[in-house]
């Protein structure tokens, strides 16, 4: 079955009433109901316009995560124009942070909590790597698949942390 959005399409993602912030989708693998999606903000009240949106590039991203589609997917989230060319090099699927909360063995390593999980461009759903995460990977954005509710909860809070007011065409 077809779905109708694609990579490269920017939505609206319902933030709280009457305001919302602008995604970008820059994976949709074969299966799985899971995509990646970069976040914009400022908070908005209205549509943003065409060459806004192609002025984007991922450094203006203030949260880039795995997310469910279910939304997308009944049509419950408005899609926008779809960025031409997309072009997957661009936009990468960053390596991710899961803490395990347990002491997990690992070959030479004592003990391991957090991990580096990296994934396929065409399966966000299984890992193609981890290993013992370092210091700074545990800076990396969050190994979890969000769903809508935590998904608004998150791009939302950052929004407002990164960019007060909505509307606000100063915060690139």
């Amino acid at each position: 079955m077809s779905v109708p959005y694609r990579e490269g399409q920017f939505f609206l993602l319902p933030l709280d009433r009457d305001h919302f912030a602008t995604g970008l989708i820059a994976r949709v693998p074969r299966r799985g109901g899971v995509l990646l999606g970069y976040f914009f903000g400022p908070r908005r009240t209205s549509v943003p316009g065409q060459e806004w949106l192609d002025g984007l590039r991922p450094h203006h991203a203030v949260f880039v995560c795995r997310f469910k589609d279910q939304q997308l997917y009944r049509g419950e989230w408005r899609l926008l124009s779809v960025r031409e060319p997309f072009e997957r090099g661009g936009w990468p699927v960053p390596a991710f942070h899961r803490f395990d909360g347990t002491a997990t063995q690992a070959p030479g390593i004592d003990a391991v909590q957090h991990w580096r999980v990296e994934y396929a461009d065409d399966n966000l759903i299984t890992p193609v790597r981890e290993r013992a995460a370092d210091s700074a990977d545990q800076q990396l954005p969050e190994d979890f698949a969000f769903d809508a509710g935590l998904l608004a909860h998150e791009v939302g809070k950052r929004v407002r942390n990164a960019i007060p007011s909505a509307d606000d065409t100063t915060w690139r």
